[in-house]
């Protein structure tokens, strides 16, 4: 029998639909988000509005205040790079020490796959899409390293960088291209093998050093 595409439930078109304008910058840093216009313009009870707008809260694209309701958040540039940053490269740089002996082929492959999506996301220019299979790249090496019962908390401390990296994306790549690009240099020393080197690697990436400023160099040289 033909596969059969999963029905997305309202609540999840609901969340997606926000989600999407919410990184592509409709709506402004304090524009309210309230469940009565919402549920009106949606054509639904308040119900699954409610739930996408706890979603969103929790992947740091919405900030609710007692008393005040739910407003589009603002870019957390100082948390991202004084807490959030350092957290995640602790957490990846592990998992990469403890998975990148044993990698096999396959895995390396399933590496690949996901660039080739990132790739397709960036020529559509689609920034929920591009920043989901950059994070699910980084994801990749968590459970690489079985990993799996952390991925919970690697993905509390990415939720809430989410926004800070479309928004820099948007701010600082015109030609989205250059974003697979990295990650294919990234996977070239991992695929090389040497621990020290991909940690190093790694973790200049995930703090937007010296390490993509020399791949953005090369891919520009290309261009």
């Amino acid at each position: 029998m033909p596969a059969t595409t999963p029905v997305m439930s309202v609540r999840d078109q609901i969340l997606n639909r926000l989600r999407g304008e919410l990184l592509s910058g409709r709506h402004a840093p304090g524009t309210p988000m309230r469940e009565e216009g919402l549920a009106e313009r949606f054509g639904v009870s308040r119900m699954p509005i409610r739930h996408a707008l706890q979603q969103l809260v929790q992947e740091g694209l919405l900030v609710a205040k007692q008393n005040c309701g739910v407003s589009v958040a603002l870019p957390p540039s100082n948390l991202v790079t004084g807490l959030l940053t350092p957290l995640r490269a602790q957490i990846e740089t592990y998992a990469l020490r403890l998975c990148l002996s044993g990698m096999t082929a396959d895995r390396f492959d399933g590496l690949q796959a996901i660039i080739e999506e990132m790739a397709v996301a960036c020529r559509r220019k689609d920034d929920a899409a591009v920043i989901d299979s950059d994070f699910a790249f980084h994801q990749f090496l968590l459970t690489a390293a079985g990993l799996d019962d952390i991925v919970p908390v690697w993905k509390g401390v990415t939720a809430r960088m989410r926004d800070f990296h479309v928004r820099s994306n948007q701010a600082m790549l015109p030609d989205y291209g250059v974003i697979p690009f990295v990650h294919e240099t990234l996977l070239e020393v991992f695929r090389a093998g040497g621990v020290d080197a991909a940690v190093r690697d790694l973790t200049s990436h995930i703090e937007n050093g010296e390490f993509n400023k020399k791949a953005i160099q090369v891919w520009n040289s290309r261009r």
